[in-house]
């Protein structure tokens, strides 16, 4: 019985040490524009022996806080804009985009982001971009952003804000996503919340430590003292 409840709680002590990790890592993201938080729970997968730990991304939208500044774009609803990467297509919630010398729309590292026809030439005078997602120069229109849909299960969070589809996108649906010039998303995290989820599984982690150091020594009795002939 000690060992069997050893090896559980060993289990726990894992679940919780990858949930501080997860936890601490949505802190420190509370000011990553567009950040999408990460939680993790226990499941009972099929064919597993004992629950696992799973982590899911949150998607919900983030508040849309008003900048002022062009180049700065938001999405509200569920969808993406789509950026060229040296890895292939990533999706994107917008961000702070930029013209690179040629002209052409990037996000913040570089990355073209896609129209409808591929990257977006903007150079030349004042930009609006419309909430489908029509990119004007002057009052022409020189391309309409890419903007595409991905069931949540199905996308993969990989750094810098951008997420792989694991599955084609597909077009966005008329009026599910708007574009929104001049503002960007904030990261969905609430970090109040989060330091109190900190310190439970602290004490979470701290409870099942003491279970352990507790059926140890129940163990090291059973070894050293109760086969013992006197």
């Amino acid at each position: 019985m000690p060992i069997h409840g050893i090896v559980n709680t060993a289990r726990s002590l894992g679940y919780w040490l990858r949930s501080q990790e997860v936890t601490a890592n949505n802190l420190a993201n509370a000011n990553s524009d567009a950040f999408k938080v990460d939680r993790i729970t226990a499941r009972q997968l099929d064919g597993a022996a004992f629950p696992q730990a799973v982590m899911h991304t949150d998607l919900r939208q983030g508040t849309l806080r008003e900048t002022g500044r062009p180049l700065d774009l938001a999405l509200e609803g569920d969808g993406f804009l789509v950026v060229q990467t040296e890895r292939g297509e990533r999706l994107v919630r917008g961000g702070s985009l930029q013209l690179d010398p040629s002209g052409q729309l990037t996000d913040s590292h570089g990355a073209p982001v896609l129209g409808e026809n591929g990257p977006i030439m903007a150079a030349g005078g004042t930009l609006a971009v419309h909430g489908d997602g029509s990119v004007m120069v002057d009052g022409a229109l020189v391309g309409r952003l890419r903007m595409v849909q991905v069931p949540g299960q199905q996308l993969q969070k990989e750094g810098s804000g951008r997420f792989q589809a694991l599955v084609p996108a597909r077009p966005a649906t008329d009026g599910a996503v708007q574009v929104r010039q001049g503002r960007i998303e904030e990261p969905n995290v609430d970090p109040l919340l989060g330091m109190v989820d900190l310190v439970a599984i602290q004490r979470a982690y701290a409870a099942n430590l003491d279970a352990l150091h507790a059926m140890d020594g129940v163990l090291g009795t059973v070894v050293n003292q109760v086969g013992r002939v006197e």
